[in-house]
């Protein structure tokens, strides 16, 4: 391989290793996140919040330049070829120079895994949080027209009557 492809492939592996750590960044900042949902607080949330859309934005920005790389070798290895991916890539690499590469795949695919399982938590509890307020305000907003739970004098009249079995009126 020439010394211009190696480079290019270097600076590849780099990229990819920088995505991988961001990728680990926004997995713990996710789990932090889940964190702050659960203790109820909004200031450290919003933080999270916002440490989560830094990573995400690196990750964009890297995935961008690794676009760019495999471009770029894929026009030095195959000039002819139309696709850039990094599908391609591995088909035209040696084996040896592509395994990094799909080592890379699986532990993003991975995270992603790992992420969407924290993100489906963090929804599930937002969506039960959120379901139990408005119960408990749809009570305070229209009240039950009986009480089942506080009766006066300890007593609760019967309004009809109950059957023959259960009356124990004799």
């Amino acid at each position: 391989m020439k010394r211009v492809e190696a480079g290019l492939l270097k600076g590849l592996y780099d990229l990819l290793e920088e995505e991988i750590f961001y990728y680990h960044l926004l997995v713990e900042e996710l789990k932090k996140e889940s964190e702050h949902l659960r203790r109820g607080s909004v200031d450290s949330l919003t933080e999270s919040l916002q440490s989560l859309e830094i990573h995400a934005s690196t990750i964009r920005k890297i995935h961008e330049s690794i676009q760019k790389t495999v471009g770029k070798t894929l026009a030095l290895l195959s000039p002819g070829e139309a696709e850039r991916g990094l599908s391609r890539l591995l088909v035209v690499l040696p084996p040896q120079d592509a395994a990094p590469i799909k080592s890379y795949q699986n532990t993003v695919d991975g995270l992603k895994i790992r992420m969407a399982r924290i993100n489906e938590r963090n929804k599930t509890y937002i969506k039960e949080s959120m379901n139990y307020w408005k119960d408990l305000v749809s009570l305070l907003i229209e009240p039950l027209a009986e009480s089942p739970v506080y009766v006066q004098n300890g007593k609760k009249s019967v309004s009809g009557s109950l059957p023959r079995t259960l009356n124990r009126k004799v």
